[in-house]
Order: C-alpha cells, then sequence, then structure tokens
C-alpha cells in the first residue's frame, strides 16, 4: 500500500518557548495531540476535538502550519501517513491527559523538542514545520 494515509492531524501547542508532548500508550514515543478525522469534521475540527480529548485543553485559536509525510503504526502496521498541522498558542482549560491515549506529558524547550529521545516521527516532522517557519521570520 503506497498511498499516504490523510485525514489526520496533529497539534503543536506552544506556550512561551515550550512544546507540549504526551508519552503514547502505545509505546511510539512523545507525541503530540492528533489523529483521524471523523465523518462530516472539518480538518480543523478534527484538531479542535483531539486537543480536548488528549490534552483536556480547548483551543482559542488554532493556525495552519502545514502537511507532512511520514510512516507511523496504525492498528498494528506501519503506514505512509500525511498529517495536516496546526499551531495552537492561545488555549484555555488546565493539561488533563487522557490516560488511553498518553501515560504521561511533559513542556519541552523549542531549542530541545527535535533532540528528544523517542520522538513520534509525524509530531516531529510537524514541529519542524514550526521551527522551520520561525526560522524564516528571522
Amino acid at each position: 500500500m503506497d498511498e499516504y494515509l490523510q485525514g489526520c492531524t496533529g497539534v503543536v501547542v506552544k506556550k512561551d518557548n515550550y512544546i507540549l508532548l504526551g508519552e503514547r500508550c502505545d509505546d511510539q514515543g512523545w507525541s503530540l495531540a492528533g489523529g483521524k478525522q471523523e465523518k462530516n469534521e472539518t480538518l480543523e475540527g478534527c484538531a479542535k476535538r483531539e486537543l480536548k480529548e488528549e490534552f483536556g485543553i480547548d483551543s482559542l485559536e488554532l493556525k495552519y502550519l502545514g502537511k507532512v509525510y511520514s510512516k507511523a503504526m496504525v492498528k498494528g502496521v506501519e503506514r505512509k501517513v500525511s498529517p495536516t498541522i496546526y499551531l495552537c498558542e492561545r488555549f484555555k482549560g488546565e493539561i488533563n491527559i487522557d490516560l488511553r491515549e498518553f501515560k504521561n506529558y511533559k513542556w519541552v524547550h523549542i531549542n530541545d523538542v527535535l533532540n528528544i529521545r523517542n520522538l513520534f516521527l509525524p509530531s516531529k516532522e510537524g514541529i519542524k514545520l514550526l521551527i522551520n517557519g520561525d526560522r524564516e521570520k528571522i
């Protein structure tokens, strides 16, 4: 199967110069919030829902960062995935992780985040969109 799995999202939550990551329960490493789009749901709606479900916070604003092309395990099978990545810098609520999705969470400084051991590959590619975009603004 050579096609990329579409209809999925990732959300880079950035507060000051820190990125929010969750340690996945499926042992695929540290990850952004994200997941598959539901029927009749926009990609932005999917991103907001996943952020609420996985981290317990409500996005007040999402900014489109782009699409990434990567690989991930989907229901036990390695697949090519192409999530749409959003940036969330404004949110309300306290972090309350879904223990079915994440074992733990942490805030990681933007200068260190790409060096995290066991960073979920689609999340790493999504974070690169933010970092490379920030560098272009300098």
